[in-house]
């Protein structure tokens, strides 16, 4: 998504309600990246604090993910890919369970990082590993907004909507019971040594 440390705002909305803000922190670590969703969401109850964290390889896969959610109580979920032992630990709570390690995989979060990079026409579909499953991206038709021109994907599962703008997903709407929560790309935080430059574009 960028060469240099940056940070994408969005803003949440549920049955076209606002739903919150979330926090996309991006940084380059070692050949890959290091990135972190914080997001507090108050739509649909009860009100949670949600944290997930990716660390990928040069590829974009993932090595390292982890997802904290925080409601009535914390719940606290890992997946590590230990390459040396060939197995991936995965961790829930006090509980963890060791998978073979067969091929790079994606998270949630890397797979969305990783959706610019896909050359994919419309109508194709790719399909990657997830730890215990299989995530599916099909590249819809291009949308136009505002004169600008938006790739478009859908995830499975959970027939999730992503549209990208310059390469940064500005707009992911998901089927939530019988309502859609949408995050929506609202600027995005530059840092250059100890600076910062905001840019604002997104509505």
């Amino acid at each position: 998504m960028t060469e240099r440390p940056a940070a994408y705002l969005y803003r949440y909305l549920f049955a076209g309600e606002p739903a919150g803000e979330g926090r996309l922190e991006v940084r380059p670590q070692g050949e890959g990246v290091k990135a972190t969703l914080t997001a507090e969401v108050s739509l649909p109850l009860p009100r949670t604090r949600q944290r997930w964290q990716t660390e990928t390889d040069r590829e974009g896969f993932s090595r390292y993910f982890s997802e904290r959610v925080e409601a009535w109580e914390a719940r606290v979920f890992t997946v590590e890919r230990l390459e040396e032992e060939g197995v991936i630990l995965v961790s829930q709570g006090k509980e963890s369970l060791t998978l073979p390690y067969l091929t790079p995989y994606h998270d949630p979060l890397s797979l969305l990082l990783a959706l610019p990079r896909l050359e994919l026409a419309p109508g194709e579909v790719a399909c990657f590993p997830m730890p215990g499953g299989r995530a599916y991206v099909e590249r819809l038709s291009d949308l136009e907004v505002e004169g600008r021109v938006r790739p478009h994907f859908r995830l499975r599962p959970g027939l999730t909507l992503v549209q990208l703008e310059e390469g940064l997903p500005v707009r992911i709407a998901q089927q939530v019971g019988d309502h859609v929560f949408e995050a929506v790309l609202e600027g995005m935080e530059v840092r250059l040594g100890r600076e910062s430059k905001r840019r604002r574009r997104w509505v």
